[in-house]
């Protein structure tokens, strides 16, 4: 503003003096010293305008809702420190993302304050510092007009490791507490990974995601590693002695055993059906996700055929059929510079439109290798998700480019100028992440199955009288008929207290069903 003044008080000045021709009157100089003060007095005016009240954004400054996220691994920096939690949202702003995916439960062990596991090695030495409360509190922080960031808690769920770093600590890490709870190959050989057709497996983390959602107003919940790790694994005595007992077999099946295969898969959508129910029932508004692999080239026809259903037993095609998810990220880790995985970047991109047409609600986000790729290609790839419609999400903060692995540390995290260019070429204007608003017209019905001694009751049927509605009760005696449609409806559960109990199913709300009620 200073420098205004000095250029235009000389032209003010400048109009007294006659020109020397004598051709500009006195009163026209008047009328220039006028104009000259009129405009110094709007320039005036309009710096104390913009100093004290920054104009809003123009309606098309702001984009249409899609998810713009990034994944905050505990391999790398962002979360271990107040410091690295700054740097990661104001990293997050400049792009224009809107969501952060904090990694919040890894080998058992939280980033958070918890009665029911340890706390992540990372931050031992603080035992003050919460992570995940810090992130929310920055990320929402709006003040000098920043924009608010959703933040969603993501956990690590089947994989856990040997847990060598909590080995003494308090609480108990599951390798001390539970070793039986490890998986098994068909030889008999330890994994390092919890077995899912163990019921006590899905309740103990079912209790520690209910723990995070109670205690911190999070926007969602994703789960990773929400698979078997190979189709030979599952092999833990007592869920085989479970896949014996229900189907009335005696034999040790192979991996490659259909009926094996399909009860394997049948207890991660288990695992995931219970985790959504506790969301929407915890946090109607938060968004439920999960991590899908995509394995190999995309499906032609059948999903069936694809490695992410025969090799990791993961039928995320049938969570989204079901209406189970909010939200399915989707890991399409690329090499955008290898053409035949290039081309199944697209396809899977392809598939997840299509699929999305035949599901009840929900959206896809496609997940981006950045440390698969130099910068260009990364650019490639998101643009790619932008021409088709879909959100997109990076992996990861910490290597979000091929150039930050490569960099022995200058290229990570913060320091990586990919976050700029995103902002600039890829969003330029903000958006916010979508509303999990289909589930406004569904109805979501869940309760526990127990015997006469208080037990749960397993693998018993559960149906909606007068309708085509069947669900099976699972090895906690928790069954649920989800993304059915508003109405009134009754149990159907023959010698059993809920046979013939009325049910009430609102919209957009889960109805819980329980003998007293």
């Amino acid at each position: 503003m200073f420098n205004l003044l000095l250029h235009f008080v000389p032209l003010c000045l400048c109009a007294f003096v006659p020109s020397r021709l004598g051709e500009i009157s006195f009163h026209r100089s008047l009328r220039s010293i006028g104009f000259a003060c009129l405009a110094l007095f709007v320039i005036w005016g309009c710096a104390k305008n913009d100093k004290e009240a920054p104009p809003a954004p123009e309606p098309e400054a702001i984009a249409k809702p899609e998810f713009r996220a990034v994944w905050v691994s505990l391999l790398g920096s962002g979360l271990r420190s107040p410091e690295e939690i700054r740097q990661l949202v104001d990293a997050a702003r400049r792009a224009n993302l809107n969501t952060i995916v904090a990694q919040v439960h890894r080998e058992g062990a939280v980033m958070f304050s918890s009665r029911l596991a340890p706390r992540h090695a990372s931050i031992a030495n603080r035992p003050r510092f919460d992570p995940l409360g810090t992130l929310l509190k920055e990320a929402r922080d709006t003040s000098e007009g920043k924009p608010s960031l959703d933040v969603h808690a993501w956990f690590n769920v089947f994989r856990i490791g040997p847990q060598n770093h909590y080995l003494k600590s308090t609480p108990k890490p599951i390798a001390v507490a539970h070793p039986d709870w490890y998986t098994r190959n068909r030889a008999g050989q330890l994994q390092l990974e919890l077995d899912p057709g163990l019921p006590a497996v899905q309740d103990h983390l079912l209790s520690v995601v209910e723990e995070c959602l109670t205690n911190y107003d999070v926007d969602g919940i994703n789960l990773d590693y929400i698979r078997y790790f190979g189709h030979d694994r599952g092999y833990n005595l007592s869920a085989l002695e479970r896949f014996l007992h229900e189907s009335g077999r005696e034999d040790i099946p192979a991996p490659d055993d259909e009926a094996w295969k399909d009860y394997r898969r049948d207890r991660v959508t288990e695992f995931v059906r219970r985790c959504a129910i506790s969301v929407w029932t915890h946090r109607p508004g938060a968004i439920f996700s999960v991590n899908v692999v995509g394995w190999g080239p995309a499906p032609i026809i059948d999903f069936a055929e694809t490695r992410p259903f025969t090799d990791a037993l993961q039928d995320w095609r049938g969570w989204w059929e079901q209406g189970l998810i909010d939200a399915a990220f989707l890991m399409d880790y690329k090499r955008e510079w290898v053409d035949l995985q290039a081309r199944d970047f697209r396809n899977w991109a392809d598939y997840s439109l299509d699929l999305m047409k035949f599901s009840p609600g929900g959206r896809l986000i496609v997940g981006i290798g950045g440390y698969f790729n130099p910068r260009g290609d990364v650019l490639v790839q998101y643009r790619e998700t932008v021409r088709k419609g879909l959100g997109a999400c990076l992996f990861s903060y910490d290597r979000p480019t091929q150039e930050a692995s490569e960099s022995q540390g200058k290229l990570h995290a913060h320091r990586s100028p990919i976050w700029a260019t995103i902002g600039e070429e890829i969003y330029p204007h903000l958006a916010s992440p979508p509303p999990p608003d289909w589930r406004g017209q569904q109805s979501f019905i869940a309760g526990f199955l127990k015997d006469a001694s208080g037990e749960p009751m397993a693998d018993a049927e559960v149906a909606l009288r007068e309708t085509s509605y069947r669900v099976k009760s699972d090895g906690s005696g928790f069954f649920a008929f989800c993304a059915i449609p508003p109405g009134n409806y009754q149990l159907q559960i023959p010698d059993h207290p809920l046979h013939g109990k009325p049910i009430d199913a609102l919209p957009g709300t889960v109805t819980w069903l329980n003998e007293d009620s």
